[in-house]
């Protein structure tokens, strides 16, 4: 199934591919509106549970976001940073179509996320009293994302994409709707309590609290989270996810073998001698035989 959709995705028209990234941006920034809205009105909560806080904040939220992708069809960049190097590793695709996936699903994923910030401030919701709390998370949460060292983040990175690709995968292999919830939502519910960095959540969450007024400037935003947290979120997708699993179940194992062994050294073969042919009576041998039969006659 993987794999299908790997290829399906690499040969896909690039303006389909666009406007899916598009809705995947929505999507996706729905959810983390809604994250806001119940997990960040909670400062009673996180100054006496954080705990709690934290799981509230994720579990309400970003799994809602990628239930939507997954089921309603949209094209998320995490996940195909996984999928089309599966199709890649099995020969289904080249590198030049993951590359050009990656890009315009990039950019159509952070225009959805900005058109939402847009119309949420446009809705003039978290401006109100009854969303202070939650006009306020967003500020401190933008803030923090953004004023952390780069290896931090990249790390941050790391791990939050390898839950998301392994949920995105359990989704995958559900058969109904239940199935396909379920294997969202423990995986993306953990990522987000924790606090780990998800590039295309990042393209809401830390926009909209710049909208908000938290002190981060555009810079901040690209050179602090949206460079190292891209390339965190490659590195697990590609190495721990598609390459694992083409490998022990796809045809990788066999490519690498044929490509290694032509650097490999030969050794010549070891020729081994044939048995030898048992020995066939000749004339001396029948000679021989005849002057013992002869003497043996005599005695």
């Amino acid at each position: 199934m993987v794999l299908t959709m790997g290829s399906a995705k690499a040969q896909m028209p690039w303006w389909k591919t666009l406007w899916l990234a598009v809705l995947a941006g929505f999507y996706l920034s729905f959810g983390g509106c809604l994250s806001f809205a119940v997990g960040g009105q909670m400062p009673a909560v996180m100054q006496d549970n954080p705990g709690l806080q934290k799981l509230v904040f994720g579990a309400f939220g970003l799994p809602f976001g990628l239930a939507l992708i997954v089921i309603c069809g949209a094209e998320l960049l995490t996940s195909n940073f996984a999928f089309l190097p599966v199709a890649m590793f099995e020969g289904k695709c080249n590198l030049w179509q993951v590359l050009k996936n990656w890009f315009i699903v990039f950019w159509g994923n952070l225009a959805g996320s900005l058109f939402l910030v847009w119309l949420v401030d446009e809705a003039y919701l978290f401006q109100q009293p009854a969303y202070k709390a939650g006009y306020l998370t967003s500020q401190t949460v933008a803030f923090a994302k953004t004023h952390s060292e780069w290896g931090d983040t990249v790390a941050r990175g790391i791990l939050c994409n390898w839950l998301v690709c392994l949920a995105v995968w359990q989704a995958t292999a559900a058969q109904d709707i239940i199935g396909k919830i379920f294997g969202i939502f423990f995986p993306i519910m953990a990522f987000v309590a924790i606090g780990f960095d998800h590039v295309v959540a990042n393209m809401f969450v830390i926009p909209f609290g710049m909208k908000m007024g938290s002190n981060v400037s555009v810079g901040d935003f690209v050179w602090h989270s949206t460079i190292p947290v891209f390339i965190g979120n490659m590195i697990p997708a590609v190495f721990f996810v598609a390459m694992s699993y083409s490998f022990c179940y796809g045809t990788l194992m066999t490519t690498c073998r044929m490509r290694l062994g032509r650097f490999l050294p030969h050794k010549d073969p070891v020729v081994v001698d044939p048995p030898a042919a048992p020995r066939q009576m000749g004339q001396n041998d029948s000679a021989f035989n005849h002057t013992v039969h002869a003497a043996e006659d005599k005695a």
